[in-house]
């Protein structure tokens, strides 16, 4: 199959993306798929392998064409977009408005996965333990006494709807809050600052959801090689270590994957994603959901499923074969289809 890979985008993450992108295209190709990579300026224009221009910011693709007015056909459309304008609904509207099969979570998952303040508020109120948080918005004051009062320190802030651990501050001492709240308002109007949960480990799970059912992946453990696991230890410090399977008490692994599925399913996730948590002792704690993972060389996701039996084109067939077979919303039902018993 021709599958359109959107890549790079407008966000803060492009960069990320664009790795992303690259692991996705080769995962294809060995699936056997004609992958065709569209890339996403910061201005909003789409190119199509870096020439020919596809789509001018500004302007709707009924059809997606080149430069010089040939038609670009594909069967479906594999997002790797990471962070704003790709990874928080908009680009799944627009899928789903023109009749594109998308890969991974459609408009309201992403949305609501994208916004950290938004899932923190739906896993609490389904019983998904998460750290005490309060949601910042720059519109309204905001007054560091209020925070260091409910929260005490250390604490974590961070951009409500960004990932990568862009723009986020661990605060230590009560001076350096301001700076933390300015950097991550920088990013987005809407910020939110967590207790931090120290000793913790990172754990994460990563779940595909199909037809078939939801299913989590063994765990795997990041062992920073600084601090704490910020930007730099993600992506440039050779110290930073995962552990795959990561080394639980089998109880624990239950636990942690049967959140993963809970969380994945309370989200109303399609597809596939990533679940983080942060293990304290014998507690631990949803700490997010990314609805399009890193595929990147060092990335946790693809990396998990390899672990568990699952290689990166059969992990792509199986990702595609989801987005294909999903029935439109608000569509009638077709003639065959299994109606439901009552």
């Amino acid at each position: 199959m021709k599958i359109l890979v959107l890549c790079g985008g407008r966000s803060a993450e492009r960069e990320i993306s664009l790795q992303s992108a690259a692991f996705v295209e080769e995962a294809l190709r060995m699936a056997g798929h004609e992958p065709c990579l569209v890339e996403i300026d910061r201005s909003g224009s789409w190119s199509l392998g870096g020439s020919g221009l596809v789509l001018e910011a500004g302007s709707f693709p009924w059809s997606l064409r080149t430069g010089c007015g040939a038609e670009v056909p594909f069967e479906a459309v594999f997002p790797v977009l990471h962070g704003p304008y790709g990874e928080d609904g908009t680009v799944q509207g627009l899928c789903e408005t023109a009749g594109w099969p998308c890969a991974g979570a459609g408009v309201l998952a992403s949305a609501a996965g994208m916004n950290k303040a938004v899932f923190k508020r739906l896993a609490a109120a389904a019983g998904i333990p998460v750290v005490p948080w309060l949601e910042l918005d720059e519109r309204s004051p905001v007054r560091a006494g209020e925070i260091l009062d409910s929260l005490g320190l250390p604490l974590f802030v961070k951009p409500a709807r960004l990932g990568s651990s862009i723009g986020i501050s661990r605060v230590d001492r009560r001076e350096d809050l301001p700076r933390a709240l300015s950097l991550a308002f920088s990013y987005d109007p809407l910020v939110v600052a967590e207790k931090a949960v120290l000793p913790a480990r990172e754990i994460e799970v990563s779940v595909l959801g199909d037809s078939g059912g939801v299913t989590a992946s063994v765990p795997g453990e990041i062992v920073p090689g600084r601090e704490w696991y910020d930007f730099e230890a993600k992506y440039e410090c050779p110290d930073s270590k995962l552990l795959i399977p990561a080394e639980l008490e089998p109880s624990v692994t239950e636990a942690v994957r049967s959140s993963a599925v809970a969380a994945f399913t309370l989200l109303g996730g399609s597809g596939f994603a990533r679940v983080d948590f942060l293990l304290s002792g014998p507690a631990f704690y949803l700490n997010e959901i990314n609805t399009i993972p890193g595929f990147t060389a060092i990335s946790m996701f693809p990396k998990l499923w390899a672990a568990s039996g699952l290689e990166a084109p059969e992990l792509m067939n199986r990702i595609l074969s989801e987005a294909l077979g999903r029935r439109p919303v608000g569509t009638r039902r077709r003639d065959g289809d299994a109606e439901v018993q009552g």
